[in-house]
């Protein structure tokens, strides 16, 4: 279950700031979410005078504790939603108040989160967008693109929708404020009034004529002054002459308080924050050498924050020591479009899409590289890991990147002075690196001596962007312009084509491949999957696998469908990524296990560009045309010898209802699951290196609270094992 816990914030330092989002049990999710762009900060107050930063971005809800950690929430551990347009605390009820882009709400109390979705299912407004939240005592009023939306804030329900006018018509509202007597209407329309009564509007609104027609959009208020503002100018209330007038750059958002007037500002690439004097003279706060758009602040007894839609969350101290500080909410610092690469240590990703640099994903977290003593590294794409020394090798532009963080040595290197577009790399089973090279074929790296090998003539390779190398040492390329797959067989230095009319591909537009376990061939399409497993490759026919769909008819399996990617698992199990979501197909393909999309996951989108699993844990990344996120799957890879069983979780506590992992297995074991005396109470067979248990008997029912012993071997009964796993729920 979601779970708040507020602290008191007492920021000194924030150089160690913790991120928590640790592995989970099977079947659950982590978020793996670029958060440099921070929308919104707020400091929340609750019942017992307790304070918490929330800084909001477009997917997750960051707090931050007075020890400097960070809880992340979004769609994995509560959230019905992403795309967050707004949020605002509600300190009375002790609740947060999120409004997503697609008109969904969600109100979040305690370990509940309650979803209010009568805005997003309702047909009775065109453009229902949110543009705003403002909390009065019980109620949440909700700007529109239509009007006012009412929330009652302790049934957690809308109450009424209030038309900012006189004759009832939708109107686009920006912003509302309240004074002690009125509310106060930003609309498309001018600014309108409507008197209070006990905390609810009159509906008997008037029209302040003199702001028309000078583009106000936004309003805030301290001790009931009403403060209106546009992109350049400051007037408060009632005189309609400027309090101030920009003489350049823009005003993102002004906010009143005790301390004055206050506003973040924007000029090009550039941004900062200033105070409003009385004599109408700016006070620099933060200057544009720290900010590049500030979005929105708050105030922590001496401590400012700041929301910075490019570079995250900063805050500074006014204390004598004037700390400040950017501070990390996790993540990658750039959203990973390159391909990525796991091994048993960690994960990595170039950033690509312009964007300099690349990221490593460890048990310690996300660690991001843009410099390289102090000069820029390039847009880096596709990467690989050495299996010798753990470096990493990423393809750019001119050529290749290598870095071995262990030794801290990273160089720039253009094998053979051989020019163009720099694809795809990767490491064959004998520590051979080959790299494809866009319109000049293969370089081959063996012990450290590199060859270039070019294609026939009437082989082309301009364009071609992703390769396979299998165990047989063939390099399977998706060839470029719908011309199926292309092949060199490294152990004759041959060359093959694999077409529709010759080999039976389901489609000569080719999308991805993959070589499972066994060594078989899954080449992917826009028309589905075939699989090659064949020893002579010029004869070679794809097989189509069937599959029965819901009605019970068989149909080609992912036919019509655009087959992005695909991964194998140490069950030898086969993950699919589609425009349409994930999929986990048994190991020959002929039935589907698993299907995840939006509206049933975490995911952020359904178009998956990229699958990649860690092997040890089997956790599942998937990388979508958002953004990235995990799955723990049931399978991970096996070990050649079994020794040591590793359970999670153990102890099993009494509110756990999840499934009990035991990993440390070779392949397909036989796992028994008895008690201290022997008796049997489970058996199951591990997938890959890794079994689970749902902690029942074979009738169903919940084991007694103790101590169970796991016992696995292999079909030859040569590698055996024991472990322990404590229970501490328990049924009968």
């Amino acid at each position: 279950m979601l779970k708040f816990v507020f602290f008191i914030i007492g920021i000194t330092s924030c150089n160690h700031i913790w991120c928590q989002n640790n592995l989970g049990a099977i079947g659950t999710w982590r978020e793996h979410y670029n958060n440099q762009s921070v929308q919104q900060v707020t400091l929340a107050v609750n019942d017992q005078g307790e304070k918490v930063l929330s800084a909001t971005t477009s997917f997750q809800v960051a707090l931050v504790n007075s020890k400097n950690q960070i809880e992340l929430i979004g769609k994995s551990n509560g959230l019905h939603d992403m795309g967050i347009a707004c949020s605002a605390w509600d300190s009375e009820q002790s609740q947060m108040i999120i409004a997503y882009q697609n008109s969904n709400i969600d109100i979040i109390q305690g370990d509940q989160v309650y979803s209010i979705n009568d805005l997003w299912l309702s047909n009775l407004y065109g453009n229902k967008k949110i543009n705003d939240i403002y909390i009065l005592h019980n109620w949440a009023f909700i700007s529109t693109n239509f009007g006012i939306v009412v929330i009652d804030l302790i049934k957690h329900e809308i109450k009424d929708t209030w038309f900012p006018n006189n004759n009832r018509q939708n109107t686009i509202t920006f912003q509302v404020n309240c004074t002690a007597n009125d509310l106060y209407a930003v609309t498309e329309n001018g600014i309108w009034t409507c008197p209070l009564k006990n905390n609810w509007a009159t509906n008997a609104w008037q029209w302040r004529s003199e702001y028309n027609n000078i583009g106000i959009q936004k309003i805030t208020q301290f001790n009931n002054q009403i403060y209106l503002y546009n992109n350049i100018a400051v007037y408060q209330y009632p005189s309609t002459m400027p309090l101030m007038v920009m003489n350049r750059g823009i005003i993102n958002v002004c906010k009143a308080s005790k301390e004055g007037v206050f506003l973040a500002i924007k000029w090009g690439s550039k941004g900062s924050m200033m105070q409003l004097n009385a004599d109408k003279t700016f006070l620099t706060v933060i200057d544009s050498s720290i900010l590049s758009n500030p979005k929105d602040f708050c105030w922590d007894g001496n401590n400012i924050w700041v929301a910075d839609s490019l570079h995250g969350l900063f805050y500074k101290n006014n204390n004598a020591t004037a700390i400040s500080n950017w501070i990390s909410l996790g993540g990658p610092q750039a959203t990973i479009k390159g391909k990525i690469n796991s091994n048993a240590s960690f994960l990595v990703g170039g950033f690509s899409n312009n964007n300099n640099g690349w990221a490593r994903y460890n048990e310690e977290g996300w660690k991001s590289f843009v410099t390289n003593k102090g000069v820029a590294i390039p847009v880096l794409n596709f990467s690989t890991t050495d299996p010798n020394d753990n470096s990493i090798w990423f393809t750019y532009q001119n050529g290749l990147w290598h870095t071995n963080l262990d030794q801290s040595v990273s160089e720039q290197i253009t094998p053979l002075n051989v020019k163009g577009p720099y694809s795809d790399l990767q490491f064959d089973q004998e520590g051979v690196l080959w790299v494809l090279v866009d319109q000049q074929g293969l370089l081959q790296k063996r012990d450290n001596s590199w060859k270039n090998i070019i294609p026939p003539s009437n082989i082309s390779l301009n364009g071609a962007q992703k390769m396979v190398v299998n165990q047989q040492g063939q390099i399977w390329i998706i060839a470029p312009n719908n011309q199926g797959v292309i092949i060199y067989n490294s152990t004759n230095n041959t060359w093959y084509q694999l077409s529709t009319i010759n080999n039976n591909l389901p489609s000569s537009s080719v999308t991805s491949i993959l070589e499972d376990k066994k060594g078989t061939m899954w080449v992917g399409t826009n028309n589905g999957i075939g699989l090659f497993d064949c020893s002579e490759l010029g004869n070679c026919k794809a097989y189509l696998p069937q599959i029965k769909n819901s009605n019970g008819f068989a149909g080609l399996l992912f036919q019509k469908e655009i087959v992005n990617t695909m991964a194998v698992d140490g069950a030898n199990q086969k993950w699919v990524g589609t425009n349409n979501g994930c999929w986990l197909l048994s190991e020959d393909g002929s039935q589907i296990l698993q299907r995840f999309s939006k509206n049933n996951s975490p995911l952020p989108n359904d178009t998956i560009l990229q699958i990649c699993i860690a092997p040890l844990s089997g956790e599942v990344f998937m990388n979508t045309n958002n953004q990235l996120v995990s799955y723990r799957s049931s399978a991970n890879e096996t070990i050649q010898s079994t020794q040591n069983i590793i359970v999670f979780p153990n102890p099993v506590l009494p509110n756990y209802e999840g499934p009990i992992a035991m990993k440390g297995f070779v392949n397909n074991a036989i796992v028994k699951i008895t008690t201290l005396d022997g008796k049997l109470v489970f058996q199951t067979r591990a997938l890959g290196g890794q079994a689970i248990w749902n902690g029942k008997t074979y009738e169903g029912s919940k084991v007694a609270s103790g101590i169970y012993l796991v016992f696995a071997r292999d079909d030859a009964g040569m590698e055996k094992s024991m472990g322990k796993i404590i229970i501490t729920s328990g049924g009968q």
